[in-house]
């Protein structure tokens, strides 16, 4: 290779990047000049957008850092659910004169069954006859419709301010069943919205709508009203996510898209970590949703700095508005000497398909099993995920707050760990192993919870299960997308993101088992997940391939992976 590709290792990218003042910290010593030519070699392995700006740079490493911020307000909006329809203890509210007995008294005197039905109370009672058990006991009880609620841990919520308990309890999971199927929905339209109208104006006119309705949603007076706002939350929040996450990737080359791709992970935890500090600082609803709406405004003013994929404007042959966002970018990068730029363009555009793709081509021939068992895998990937995600207050281990903190932060070392994980080791294995881990580790939180009954082991097994299953959800998308031809990459994985949307709209049902046995939702998501990891082995891994395919540098129909071959812009 050249002295250009030496440019691809990280030390070299930051160095470059120290001595330019994006990272104004400590001066650049020994740095090389760059050739300003491309070898053949390099030529033959990169797509005219490599040649021009190269794999990586400053001018990449600053579009990446800032659409991972995208991340955040997406996050937050779908684990605000975590505090804000907390289940807490309620009971039906004490009448005006009994305003001075103590709760427990109260409860114990009018409530022997549950909350939602009271005791008749006899005329004349007083909190004095109730304290000194004296009061007479009538045996008929009337229905309750007015409730306290205990608010020690979290403050108003959905449920307190709609009274969502008893007969209406059920629409607790509806609000987030809607939620989540918004999710879904997104997850499969995302794809072709910024496919058909571009990245950048995509996920712009994405935020503007996130935060329009989160601010909405702080003014809604009904529950009708909060759960139409919610559906439509959650299409626009996974969008945003969608079209980020694909700008990014789409203006890095070779192993970079894998490195980008999973460090769009990272705002995850460090989200779930700030929703967790904010509701200690904020315990009513209406104060955190205005919290975590505030961020996604500022994202707003990053129109005047993202740029639109280049390898996309190629695509659809808007070639000029191409070459201005490459210019650009190399000059920020010091690849100022690329000759013929205008030739380079002309003769890298993409060819025209004689075959388009469709929604068939995914189920014919070896495709057939693959997307068969990626329908199975993905949806025990998201059972197990989101179950142990969006749960964590039915574990009832101790204060919710420094539960979640602790369950966010193993998810930062998994991120981490799956770049060279993806690397080194492949996709199937490492799959299988964290997805049978995170089963095993259901199992014996349960078991312990039976035997031992200490919230610290229990505690411990949740953090290997979490581990372990925000690796696979790092590794699975990448191994997804490898498993499928170019030509219908989308179609393969939104077909994915169907059995992914189908397993949201369970998760808020799940802990509804326990209603049969407390440790069936946790079995639930054990078997799942343990399945899932043992269909993973029924498909080929594709790691090796990845490499032969760059090595023969074949035609863009022949490119089935997009990790080290990088045929995007054609």
């Amino acid at each position: 290779m050249g002295d250009v590709n030496k440019l691809n290792t990280f030390p070299d990218i930051m160095r470059k990047c120290f001595k330019m003042g994006l990272f104004k910290i400590i001066p650049s010593q020994g740095l090389s000049k760059e050739k300003p030519y491309e070898t053949s070699e390099d030529k033959n392995d990169k797509d005219v957008v490599s040649l021009i700006i190269g794999d990586y740079g400053c001018w990449q490493l600053m579009m990446t850092f800032l659409l991972s911020l995208f991340s955040f307000p997406c996050t937050f909006h779908i684990y605000l659910p975590t505090f804000t329809v907390k289940a807490t203890k309620f009971w039906c509210r004490r009448p005006e004169n009994l305003s001075s007995l103590p709760i427990d008294y109260w409860i114990n005197y009018s409530q022997p069954v549950d909350a939602c039905s009271v005791r008749a109370l006899p005329p004349g009672i007083t909190a004095e006859s109730i304290m000194n058990y004296t009061a007479p006991i009538l045996d008929s009880f009337l229905k309750c419709d007015e409730w306290d609620y205990d608010r020690s841990e979290v403050g108003n919520t959905i449920i307190s301010e709609w009274n969502l308990v008893c007969d209406r309890e059920s629409l607790t999971n509806l609000a987030e069943v809607v939620f989540l199927v918004g999710v879904g929905v997104g997850g499969v339209l995302g794809g072709w919205i910024s496919d058909r109208f571009g990245r950048k104006k995509i996920l712009i006119g994405m935020i503007i709508a996130q935060s329009s309705l989160a601010i909405l949603s702080l003014l809604v007076q009904s529950f009708t009203q909060y759960v139409l706002v919610r559906l439509v939350m959650g299409l626009v929040s996974v969008s945003v996510v969608y079209a980020a996450f694909v700008l990014s990737v789409e203006l890095v080359g070779g192993a970079w898209v894998t490195i980008a791709g999973v460090c769009n992970f990272f705002p995850l935890p460090l989200a779930y970590i700030i929703v967790s500090l904010l509701s200690m600082l904020l315990p009513n609803w209406r104060d955190l949703q205005l919290a975590v709406s505030v961020p996604g405004c500022f994202l707003l003013l990053l129109w005047f700095v993202l740029p639109e994929s280049p390898r996309w404007l190629l695509s659809v042959g808007r070639t000029q508005e191409a070459k201005v966002i490459l210019e650009k970018a190399a000059k920020f990068n010091k690849r100022e000497n690329i000759a013929d730029l205008d030739k380079l363009l002309v003769l890298h555009r993409p060819e025209v398909r004689t075959e388009e793709p469709n929604v068939l081509m995914i189920f014919k021939g070896y495709l057939l099993k693959r997307t068969f068992c990626l329908f199975i895998i993905w949806f025990s990937m998201t059972i197990a995920y989101y179950g142990l995600l969006l749960n964590i207050g039915k574990f009832n281990l101790g204060n919710l707050h420094v539960t979640s903190i602790i369950l966010a932060v193993v998810e930062v070392p998994a991120i981490a760990l799956s770049i060279p994980i993806l690397f080194k080791a492949g996709r199937r294995i490492p799959i299988f192993i964290t997805m049978v881990v995170c089963g095993l580790a259901c199992v014996a939180s349960e078991l312990f919870t039976i035997s031992i009954q200490e919230n610290w082991v229990i505690i411990s097994c949740l953090m290997v299960g979490k581990f372990a299953i925000a690796s696979t959800n790092i590794m699975l998308p990448i191994f997804t997308a490898e498993l499928y031809p170019t030509i219908i990459r989308n179609l393969g994985v939104g077909a994915s993101q169907i059995s992914s949307g189908l397993a949201l709209i369970c998760i808020p049902y799940l802990w509804e088992l326990a209603k049969l046995n407390d440790h069936l939702p946790m079995m639930t998501i054990a078997a799942l997940s343990g399945a899932g990891g043992a269909v993973v082995l029924l498909l080929p891994d594709t790691i090796s391939k990845s490499k032969e395919t760059k090595k023969s540098a074949n035609t863009t129909c022949n490119h089935e992976t997009f990790t080290v071959t990088d045929d995007r812009g054609q």
